[in-house]
């Protein structure tokens, strides 16, 4: 399945040095640990949220397999602090925190796992301190944060991110495949014993050593994650890379130029 995924992008990143993920943002345990909206609020210090027509969200409506749910989120005001992206009935709520750069165009896409029929909510953390809010019910056919038994314990080792920066007319689209399990904590294996949660937690993309996007993800995004966002400004010859780090310690850095 992956190398057809990597057929598909046509781009192999070149391993830059690790080091150019040190300085990750610091994960925010407590938010990914909270179940239902107002714990979330309360543990990320937010007002309520208010349901707004600036906040995108598209999901789909009925979707079979609850483990690569497509989400593309955003917000088209200005002065975005962060994005919150959570799932209703999976069992915590928060999936991931985007905080976008100034150069980020205002939407991007990923994917989630789903346990069931749920609603997926979008908030949108604003710097004058509002929190606006979208939200949306995806039907799931078959859950997707459990899964099937495994037969083995995954290797856990960084494998290089596929980068491809396709241009636009006001700069370029970056789509990037991380190959990561990223494992729920929520499965069994073959034993009937739970695989323990293993899942990147940092992801951090610059164009020409700038930090233009930083994410912080918990538990629910998909397998070899997906993540596509697009960057005001980018020309031939920058330099566009992209750094993550797990939970168990893992790290891995890639870069690709833009041609």
């Amino acid at each position: 399945m992956l190398r057809r995924r990597e057929l598909l992008f046509g781009v192999l990143a070149a391993a830059a040095p690790l080091a150019h993920a040190i300085d990750l943002p610091s994960f925010r345990r407590i938010a990914f640990d909270a179940k239902t909206v107002p714990q979330l609020l309360d543990a990320l210090g937010l007002a309520a949220p208010v349901a707004s027509k600036d906040v995108l969200l598209q999901a789909p409506e009925l979707f079979e397999d609850g483990s690569v749910v497509p989400v593309t989120l955003g917000c088209s005001l200005p002065g975005v602090r962060r994005l919150l992206l959570g799932v209703e009935r999976n069992p915590t709520l928060l999936s991931a925190i985007f905080e976008p750069g100034e150069a980020l165009e205002p939407n991007l896409s990923t994917r989630l796992k789903m346990q069931e029929t749920s609603n997926v909510l979008v908030l949108a953390v604003m710097k004058d301190g509002r929190v606006l809010m979208a939200s949306q019910e995806v039907k799931i056919t078959l859950g997707g944060c459990g899964g099937a038994a495994a037969e083995s314990e995954p290797e856990q080792a960084a494998q290089p991110t596929l980068i491809r920066v396709q241009p636009t007319a006001a700069g370029a689209t970056v789509r990037s495949l991380m190959k990561h399990e990223m494992e729920s904590g929520q499965r069994k294996d073959g034993s009937g014993r739970t695989v323990p949660a293993w899942h990147i937690q940092e992801v951090v993309a610059r164009v020409n050593g700038q930090p233009v996007l930083s994410a912080q993800w918990g538990t629910a995004v998909s397998k070899n994650p997906f993540l596509q966002f697009g960057v005001r400004g980018i020309k031939t010859g920058d330099k566009v890379s992209l750094a993550w780090a797990d939970n168990h310690g893992v790290r891995r850095s890639d870069e690709v130029t833009v041609a």
